[in-house]
């Protein structure tokens, strides 16, 4: 991608201005932030004979030891026509009145595709058109409203939405792709987008909607996107959030940059939409971690590394200005591997390495330090 950065501030000089507070700070640490776990895949889960515990022992509901733990948001995504039931509107209304029950907030993540949308992959629903931006902005126009509505009907409207996931390169591929500085391109996206908008805020206007981008260690990407979404008349959301791996998106440092620049280029409040760090180097299987490009300087890949992965991020977070960070959500924070009583694994999701709880279903301490 071109960027014509020679209009910009200096992500540093950002920084620099903003005087963050350094890591650990002691005035950084007062806030409580609104932290979340994404729980789509719990029902899998649990249906393969997981099970979860207190810190005493106890089995408990998993959504139960998110509550007890202090984590606010439960997060769940949305596909369009999945093949099963993970990303249906049935199972994310149940996980919903799930969160209502223990008295939680619920983040619907509209991927605005039939599966796994994020910045290599943004496919079209089959049902939806690839040919006609008119015809497309009423395809999703309608998908937004008549989802909303159901959870509207089941009593379990969101307190967020993410209208796409990871969409800094664009979504609804073609039409929809940003790939330049070309102004078609983000014309046809901002319509779109817009076309999304204006369904949320018809039929849940208290419901914040949140832009997620992927780019939290590349502030130059960010300050690009959000100038030029500003430009094209992008600017009616409520919350920006930021993807950070550090596997992807570098040292805690970049994303210290990132989430400045965030605050300075959009005025909104930022949130750490997703996350996640591993706390072993054991390899399960298909981990969408690698334990190999994941680690952080002294932050080993440990229980106790992840432990304090979390404390940073918190201290990160807390320290912009302004009140701005609004929370840290990890992604798939419960869905450790499921073996039966020969051994045999009975799910695995591919996060295993990276969960809150160990293989058993147990509490970590990175759970605790999230949930504070």
């Amino acid at each position: 991608m071109e960027l014509n950065r020679r209009e910009f501030i200096s992500a540093s000089a950002i920084v620099a201005a903003l005087t963050v507070l350094p890591l650990g700070s002691a005035q950084a640490k007062l806030r409580k932030l609104k932290n979340g776990i994404d729980i789509s895949w719990l029902p899998d889960v649990e249906a393969a004979g997981g099970k979860f515990f207190t810190r005493t022992g106890s089995v408990v509901d998993p959504i139960r030891l998110m509550k007890i733990s202090g984590i606010s948001v439960g997060r769940i995504r949305v596909w369009v026509a999945p093949s099963d039931a993970n990303g249906s509107i049935d199972r994310a209304i149940s996980l919903a009145k799930r969160l209502k029950q223990q008295g939680m907030e619920i983040c619907l993540d509209f991927h605005f595709s039939d599966t796994w949308a994020d910045p290599a992959h943004q496919s079209i629903p089959s049902s939806w058109s690839s040919g006609s931006l008119t015809q497309l902005k009423k395809d999703v126009s309608a998908y937004v409203g008549v989802s909303l509505r159901k959870f509207q009907l089941a009593k379990v409207i969101p307190q967020w939405v993410q209208l796409g996931n990871e969409i800094s390169n664009g979504f609804l591929w073609p039409l929809g792709k940003i790939d330049s500085n070309d102004a078609q391109q983000w014309s046809a996206f901002v319509a779109i987008h817009q076309a999304a908008t204006s369904a949320l805020r018809k039929a849940a206007p208290k419901s914040k909607s949140i832009l997620h981008l992927d780019c939290g260690g590349d502030a130059d990407k960010l300050q690009w996107w959000l100038s030029m979404a500003t430009q094209f008349g992008l600017t009616d959301y409520d919350v920006l959030g930021l993807s950070y791996y550090s596997q992807w998106h570098g040292s805690l440092a970049k994303l210290q940059t990132a989430l400045a620049t965030a605050v300075n280029a959009s005025g909104k409040p930022v949130l750490i939409a997703e996350t996640a760090y591993p706390r072993t180097v054991r390899k399960f299987g298909s981990d969408v971690l690698d334990v190999e490009k994941s680690g952080l300087a002294s932050l080993p890949l440990t229980e106790a590394g992840q432990a304090s992965y979390v404390q940073q991020l918190q201290s990160i977070v807390r320290a912009l200005p302004n009140n701005s960070g609004l929370g840290i959500w990890w992604w798939e924070g419960l869905s450790h591997q499921v073996t039966d009583v020969n051994g045999n694994v009975t799910w695995n999701g591919g996060i295993g390495n990276a969960t809150l709880v160990d293989s058993t279903g147990h509490p970590l301490k990175s759970l605790t330090e999230l949930g504070k």
